[in-house]
């Protein structure tokens, strides 16, 4: 979708929009993220918003038994709080504010909500998965009762503002990406709040102020902070467009004083690329869903892994060894090098492992919840089978799928037989022009939501979050969230 059609007044329109009111760069920001352009209302986009949300809440399901969030939802009963929004799968309500830190935190603990790629100097890199904070749209919509429509654009805006703030971090930052998004759910709590351009001002200012996270969430030894930052920034985001919607102030000068986020989102790279125009593609077309529980560069070896497992059948133990090649970026460079996923010793560096997940997938035939259970990876045929892949990677893998994150397979077993299979574009990538395929999205909210609620409620949920945008509120829709548990 792009904006070269666009008619040139509209355009000028947009600019004298987003003049700052007061020179500074989060004023201009403000004044773009209240801005309502056409192209967050095509039917593309709007089906591509309905996809993603049901995708993030068949995730949020899934994880009820995850660590962090069961520890999250335990203090959210304790505190208690005024019963404004579901609890996604809890069978309880709670505040606006616990209820975006919870179900954000449902949304994310498994790894398997969506993923976005961006370009990064030149080479593709994982720019961060921006459904972290949709269900901070979603507390806020169901709060004041918001139209379905008013919410999914809200969450097209978030989409987009992510990656305007990523594109200002360097691929060298000690930031972690996690840092836009306390901004993100600032400007879709203050866009669904109407908010007018001061007051959203202040809550961009208030929420820049508490987001900054160190990329250390994200490497070594991964702990439960690596699922529940964004949950955090969410939650702080939400609070400051609440805040500023009381007259509370921020510090306006944020993104430009030498004292404020310059370290974290560099005015260098472009600045006034925050609050320009929209001229390509939205960034919510290049939201990829994941069809497998594990990290988004994986993906492509799963289905490959996948593709082979029939051929090797019962022929385990004559495998001597797994060649796992993938693209030649430097975020597959920095992943494979990481030494806790090459022997992983916690759920959350199993499911981030090159290694262990072909290994157990070529075993098990599948990749779900099941095979991070009962520490899967210390088992001693897992064990063994982990330890004989070998990794590469490859420039002209790359160039194949260069939107996306391909693996070729090749697995030698006793005797000289090779076998060989490559995936380069998994079945939940979304292409640009035309988005996502409904059917895997459907699918796989079928499959992961099955043990929360009988078909007729999977059905009605379906129906309801693919027709969002003709939802007068959604409100009734939400509360079908925290009613539909079995548990």
């Amino acid at each position: 979708m792009k904006g070269a059609g666009r008619r040139k007044e509209d355009q000028i329109s947009m600019n004298e929009h987003v003049t700052p009111p007061n020179g500074s760069s989060i004023a201009s920001l403000a004044a773009w993220t209240l801005h309502t352009d056409a192209a967050y209302t095509t039917d593309l986009a709007l089906r591509q918003a309905e996809l993603l949300t049901l995708d993030s809440i068949g995730c949020a399901f899934a994880s009820h038994d995850a660590g962090s969030p069961r520890r999250v939802a335990a203090l959210v009963q304790e505190l208690g709080g005024n019963p404004q929004c579901a609890a996604i799968g809890q069978g309880f309500r709670t505040s606006v504010l616990n209820a975006t830190l919870l179900n954000c935190a449902l949304v994310r603990s498994l790894d398997f909500n969506d993923v976005q790629f961006i370009m990064k100097e030149g080479k593709l890199h994982v720019g961060g998965h921006c459904s972290d904070t949709l269900a901070s749209a979603l507390a806020v919509g169901e709060m004041i009762g918001a139209q379905g429509r008013d919410v999914l654009t809200a969450i097209i805006v978030g989409y987009e503002l992510f990656r305007r703030m990523r594109n200002l971090m360097p691929y060298s930052s000690i930031w972690d990406g996690t840092s836009a998004l306390g901004i993100v759910a600032a400007a879709m709590a203050g866009r669904l709040l109407k908010l007018d351009v001061e007051k959203q001002t202040n809550a961009l200012a208030l929420a820049a102020a508490r987001c900054a996270t160190p990329s250390i969430v994200r490497y070594g030894e991964l702990s439960g902070a690596k699922n529940m930052v964004s949950a955090f920034t969410a939650q702080q985001g939400v609070q400051a467009a609440l805040l500023a919607s009381k007259g509370m102030t921020g510090p306006k000068q944020i993104l430009d004083h030498k004292w404020g986020l310059t370290t974290v989102f560099d005015p260098a790279l472009g600045i006034q690329d925050l609050w320009a125009p929209i001229t390509d593609t939205l960034y919510i077309m290049d939201s990829h869903v994941k069809t497998y529980a594990c990290i988004g560069t994986a993906q492509s070896e799963i289905v490959a892994a996948l593709q082979a497992r029939d051929m090797v059948r019962g022929r385990i133990d004559q495998i001597e060894a797994i060649d796992v090649t993938m693209a030649d970026l430097p975020i597959i460079r920095k992943q494979q090098a990481e030494v806790h996923r090459l022997t992983p010793s916690t759920r959350e560096t199993a499911d981030h492992s090159f290694t262990f997940l072909p290994a157990v997938v070529l075993i098990d035939g599948t990749l779900t919840k099941k095979q991070f259970e009962n520490q899967r990876w210390d088992e001693p045929v897992t064990k063994a089978l982990t330890a004989k892949v070998r990794l590469s990677v490859s420039s002209e893998l790359a160039a194949s799928a260069p939107t996306a994150m391909p693996c070729n397979l090749k697995i030698h077993l006793a005797g000289g037989e090779i076998i060989e299979t490559e995936c380069l574009y998994p079945p939940g990538h979304s292409f640009p022009d035309r988005g996502l395929n409904r059917a895997p999205v459907v699918e796989k909210f079928t499959d992961i939501t099955g043990g929360f609620m009988d078909r007729d409620a999977q059905q009605k949920l379906i129906d309801g979050l693919l027709d969002l945008r003709n939802a007068a509120s959604i409100t009734p829709i939400m509360g079908m969230l925290s009613a539909a548990s079995k548990h």
